[in-house]
């Protein structure tokens, strides 16, 4: 588990899901603007809590040197108290989701979901910052989408595909819905491939006839861009 018992626990996370942008403010106080169009991927910063007890958490210890900074790893927050990051707001259930399917038409920044449920025109498929991950990759919804009357409905992302829907494929909508296999395993929920960046150092504080783990800084991780 590892990395997933830090964000377990962790007293805060951090979260950029930026763009990469430039800013230029020219002699008279003019700004300009540019986006440099990269695969914007997710980063986290977790600040990991200072009162694990070290017999109890020697596995945790073991998973994270052996990951190290080389070996990707994966959060899944749908099974943690960070839950309210990734929650879905729309209006279908978790059987009306594994029903939809990822329409092979899904390109750039547009999500074309089909199979849907027969609801009212007016429900909502999506609200903005609902999150739909496809294979390895997730997305942020940038607009509430409604069922209206149509087969098909077009959900905006925060950015492009970063891999062709080559087939329909089911996807996986906040807590709802079972990932592709990573590393090895499936998921319940939005998880994300991350390699730690950066990995504190930690010291132990005695108690009686036990330690506490104190962290001397953040885990910061990546998200894994194939």
């Amino acid at each position: 588990m590892s990395l997933q018992t830090i964000l377990s626990v962790a007293e805060s996370v951090g979260i950029n899901d930026h763009k990469f942008a430039g800013q230029m403010l020219s002699r008279n106080m003019r700004i300009s603007t540019s986006e440099i169009l990269t695969v914007q991927p997710f980063g986290f910063t977790l600040k990991p809590m200072n009162y694990l007890l070290y017999s109890q958490n020697k596995a945790v210890l073991s998973a994270l040197r052996v990951a190290d900074r080389i070996t990707e790893q994966y959060l899944n927050f749908a099974s943690t108290g960070w839950l309210n990051y990734i929650a879905y707001g729309g209006n279908l259930t978790s059987v009306q989701i594994a029903a939809t399917l990822v329409q092979t038409g899904s390109t750039g920044k547009i999500i074309i979901l089909g199979s849907l449920p027969a609801i009212t025109s007016t429900a909502y498929i999506v609200r903005a910052g609902d999150f739909i991950q496809i294979g390895r990759y997730a997305y942020i919804a940038t607009a509430d989408v409604q069922r209206g009357g149509t087969s098909t409905v077009s959900i905006p992302i925060h950015r492009p595909l970063l891999a062709a829907v080559t087939a329909p494929t089911t996807p996986v909508i906040g807590q709802y819905g079972t990932t592709a296999a990573l590393g090895g395993n499936t998921y319940t929920g939005i998880t994300f491939c991350v390699i730690v960046k950066d990995y504190p150092t930690y010291a132990l504080t005695p108690i009686t006839n036990d330690s506490f783990i104190a962290w001397d800084g953040s885990f910061t991780a990546m998200e894994v861009v194939l």
